[in-house]
């Protein structure tokens, strides 16, 4: 049990970090391509679906519609990719905040799972197999 215990410890941040980027990013993408149809226009659904029972405060259906499914879009594939990966991953920290506190309460379990890979991006950077660190090689920065 020791060495086995000793040996998860040795796993590497960024193959963890890995995982939690291409997991969620890919995640948040499937979820911003249920509000599309096949030429990338939001379906009358999702503009009811904000309308009816997304509801969040201070936008109107249509503009929230937009703002949710270009961020999971746009978002989730930078996060995949490793681009700009901690400000992505905040960005979608706060898309689940949002849809935790004004949407869907009952469901933190879920979100409290979102929220922890998010945060290990967060807190450990993008990992090793990003984008984000071959362009800290190309500008000389330590992007750790």
């Amino acid at each position: 049990y020791c060495a086995l215990v000793k040996r998860l410890k040795a796993t590497p941040d960024g193959l963890m970090v890995l995982m939690a980027r291409v997991g969620m990013g890919a995640f948040f993408v499937r979820a911003g391509q249920t509000k599309v149809d096949s030429k990338f226009t939001i379906t009358d659904t999702t503009v009811y679906l904000f309308r009816e029972e997304y509801q969040v405060p201070l936008l109107s259906p249509e503009v929230a519609a937009y703002m949710a499914t270009i961020t999971e879009h746009m978002l989730g594939f930078l996060l995949i990719i490793g681009l700009t990966t901690r400000l992505s991953a905040l960005g979608l920290l706060a898309l689940t905040i949002i849809i935790e506190v004004f949407v869907y309460p009952a469901s933190w379990p879920d979100h409290l799972l979102w929220a922890a890979a998010l945060m290990l991006i967060l807190a450990r950077g993008p990992g090793w197999l990003a984008a984000d660190q071959g362009l800290c090689k190309i500008f000389g920065k330590n992007c750790g």
